[in-house]
């Protein structure tokens, strides 16, 4: 059957159980036994890139490739740091030397034992690709004293190394060294790890399918977030691509897909209605990036000021999610709640001023240029906002090209500075706020200002709660000044769930799908 015609087939599907739950006033049921077995199937709402989780941190992969791949280090749902793949570690004193015991007998894909050198090749290569090991690790070495030790030692004190290697993003991801010796610029070849999951196909635009590891062998303790314990229920775990909101809505509905992932919020109240799914929500922090590498708004900070108090940021969020439940107002970098939450500066979140607007446009030297502002249907709250940001920056003069395309398109072009000037996006939290995407300069929107540098640099090198919190204010002082990017709101993605699943659980930067299993 062609993707047209299973289209129609789950419209027609979903439109028979909403008429039979309106005419009986009762749904699918939620009693069965859980039993190992049987496939899982995912409805993603974006293609993915790339599986090699130090090239892509596009949180569709990432949320594909957390079932393979494992780290030395992971979250707990509340963000703090708990071993995975090390037994143990140990941080000196001066924040230079990361001590790893390596827990024993874990098994790759491949059949492979996993040895110190296999950890060692992996860490030099995160150091080398990813964002935050080239931003913050530069310089370190990783060596093994004995064949379960590992020993990262950097030039300088990171403080915040542990929640850097934790984060989820471009994870710093424990392969084989034969596979990482044979990796090309493109990224590895083979996409062996020791996770619950392993690899099985990859069609691209159509799927990706992760069979069972039947020689798993899972870390102790009860799970939280995405420490503790692991356990593949599921034969297999079935990711397929759905760009169509309605699509996927439908499926989960009707039972064509367990879970249907990251649905519109037009949707909400008909997902929180039906009593054959559940809805499943992530908080999620949205900004308008800037590019700073070329283009109008490079070397412009008045410009970046002038866009901040033009903007109604309530009403953009309200455009793009529309009911209160989904959304609230928070400019700060991290949620409520998390010990590494700043209050500075928020005085100047959601601030609309046009007077000052106009008055920064002018001093910004504004000529009436059109903006390149890309955004997506994929996502359709990045295209209700977007098209509300372009009409109240119209409002002040500002010009804007809203120019659309999908969400694979949009990754492509995120880092293409000639392709850009403004783009939504959304992003999990951050074990650490210095860690974002957006601060990095090899990440959208090329932030290489000193001041950042300095200001992280004093974060991982304090040596008290005092100094690491004065530094995190400083740090949310600098982003209201600059405008690096501009924070829209805190929103609920939302997935419906399938009363069939039992285990799903979820952690500060998504959804756990290793643990799912389903009743029969």
């Amino acid at each position: 059957m062609n993707r047209l015609g299973k289209k129609m087939v789950a419209l027609a599907a979903a439109a028979a159980t909403i008429v039979s739950l309106a005419a009986c006033g009762s749904g699918g049921s939620s009693s069965g036994t859980p039993t190992d077995g049987g496939t899982v199937h995912i409805a993603l709402n974006a293609t993915v890139t790339s599986l090699d989780p130090m090239i892509t941190g596009a949180y569709v992969a990432r949320d594909t490739m957390r079932n393979i791949y494992e780290t030395l280090v992971t979250l707990k749902k509340d963000g703090s740091v708990a071993p995975l793949l090390a037994k143990s570690y140990e941080v000196s004193k001066d924040y230079k030397t990361f001590t790893f015991k390596l827990r024993t007998g874990v098994k790759f894909h491949n059949g492979q034992t996993m040895k110190a050198e296999d950890v060692v090749a992996s860490m030099q290569r995160w150091i080398k690709l990813s964002q935050i090991g080239s931003t913050f690790f530069t310089g370190s070495t990783v060596s093994s004293p004995d064949a379960d030790t590992v020993v990262i030692t950097s030039p300088k004190p990171v403080s915040t190394g542990l929640y850097l290697m934790a984060d989820t993003a471009r994870i710093a991801a424990i392969m084989p060294k034969s596979v990482i010796d044979k990796a090309t610029d493109t990224g590895v070849s083979e996409y062996v790890g020791t996770g619950p999951f392993k690899y099985a196909s990859w069609k691209k635009d159509t799927n990706i399918v992760l069979e069972k590891f039947a020689d798993y062998q899972s870390p102790d303790g009860d799970t939280d977030g995405y420490a503790g314990k692991r356990e593949a229920h599921a034969d297999k775990l079935e990711f397929d691509f759905v760009t169509d909101g309605t699509t996927r809505m439908t499926g989960a509905l009707s039972g064509q897909y367990e879970i249907g992932y990251s649905l519109a919020d037009s949707q909400y109240a008909q997902v929180k209605a039906s009593q054959d799914v559940t809805m499943e929500t992530d908080e999620m922090l949205e900004t308008i990036l800037f590019n700073k590498k070329q283009g109008i708004f490079k070397d412009n900070q008045k410009l970046r000021q002038a866009v901040l108090a033009a903007l109604d940021l309530g009403k953009i969020a309200k455009a793009g999610h529309q009911n209160a439940d989904l959304y609230k107002n928070d400019g700060a970098l991290m949620p409520e709640g998390n010990p590494l939450r700043s209050e500075s500066s928020l005085d100047k979140y959601n601030h609309q001023d046009l007077d000052q607007a106009k008055a920064l446009i002018k001093e910004a030297g504004y000529d009436g240029s059109t903006i390149k502002f890309l955004t997506t249907k994929d996502y359709p709250y990045m295209y209700d906002e977007s098209v509300e940001v372009q009409n109240e920056l119209q409002a002040v003069g500002i010009k804007t090209d809203l120019q659309v395309l999908d969400w694979a398109s949009v990754l492509q072009k995120m880092f293409q500075p000639e392709a850009w000037d403004m783009i939504i996006s959304s992003y999990s939290y951050s074990a650490n706020p210095i860690c974002y995407s957006f601060f990095q300069a090899s990440g959208a929107g090329w932030n290489t200002d000193l001041k950042f540098a300095e200001i992280t640099d004093k974060i991982n090198s304090a040596t008290s709660e005092t100094d690491q919190k004065a530094g995190y204010d400083e740090l949310q002082d600098w982003f209201y000044d600059y405008v690096p990017n501009i924070i829209i709101s805190k929103y609920q993605q939302i997935s419906a769930v399938s009363k069939k699943v039992t285990n799903y659980s979820d952690g500060m930067q998504g959804p756990v799908y290793y643990n799912i299993e389903l009743k029969q």
